[in-house]
């Protein structure tokens, strides 16, 4: 299946493809690389479609008529080489995307849908502060990659293991910090690290970005809103997910 329809009220080119795995690898412990095949066809398709931006993917099911739909980042859009790169958190079966990727052989068929954008992933600042847990490496090394070379960015991830932490790519003035967490789903020390972060008193154009687990998103949210009192467009959280629900489930951003 492979079309593009355009809406009259965005005037968005909305895409859905069908996508043949070409590889797999872990990348870390628990961070599956799916790559699949581009084709002629499909690179006109994304010629308009940014790096680390979000999909829908259309997961078989075995037992189901229809596909289960989860939203992922695609990690890298690779027009040069024709290959399109998502990432998927490894958990074993409790989660049908981590369960397809696990199975993913070469040959293999994932629909996918996107739109096309060419806008950049954040906007403009001086100073960012980019905080996430495993389920957001992929937009936040895409992020790291795309950020210009004159602004500074304090990164915090949170992952199982020091085996799970990855080399981030800027060419921004970036630090980053790693906090490891074999059980995500009993609680997080991310909001407290981000909460410790002291900002410097000069005067510059400053930009968080959060995603993570909905917990730790909801109690960052209302800190820079609420108790910070900071301009809710200098403010990005989204949760990707929710401690006690099933993958996809829960996914929110303001």
């Amino acid at each position: 299946m492979e079309n593009s329809i355009i809406t009259q009220a965005e005037k968005t080119k909305k895409i859905r493809s069908a996508f043949i795995v070409k590889n797999k690898q872990f990348i870390t412990p628990h961070l599956i690389r799916v790559v699949f095949e581009i084709d002629k066809n499909q690179a006109e398709l994304l010629a308009n479609v940014r790096s680390g931006s979000n999909n829908k993917i259309f997961i078989p099911a075995e037992e189901e008529s229809t596909p289960l739909v989860r939203t992922y980042t695609n990690r890298k859009i690779d027009l040069e080489n024709r290959e399109l790169s998502i990432d998927f958190v490894a958990h074993g079966d409790n989660g049908p995307a981590s369960a397809w990727a696990l199975k993913a052989s070469p040959g293999d068929v994932l629909e996918v849908a996107m739109k096309e954008s060419t806008r950049p992933l954040i906007p403009d600042a001086d100073l960012y502060l980019i905080a996430g847990d495993a389920t957001a490496l992929p937009v936040i090394c895409a992020i790291a990659e795309q950020l210009p070379s004159y602004v500074r960015a304090k990164i915090i991830l949170e992952v199982a293991d020091k085996e799970d932490e990855l080399i981030l790519c800027s060419a921004a003035d970036i630090s980053v910090e790693w906090l490891h967490n074999p059980h995500p789903e009993g609680g997080s020390r991310l909001a407290e690290a981000v909460k410790s972060v002291q900002f410097p008193p000069v005067d510059l154009k400053k930009y968080v970005y959060i995603a993570a687990e909905y917990t730790t998103v909801d109690e960052l949210r209302t800190y820079f809103k609420t108790t910070l009192q900071w301009d809710p467009c200098a403010i990005y959280a989204c949760s990707y997910w929710r401690a006690g629900q099933s993958e996809g489930k829960s996914s929110e951003s303001t």
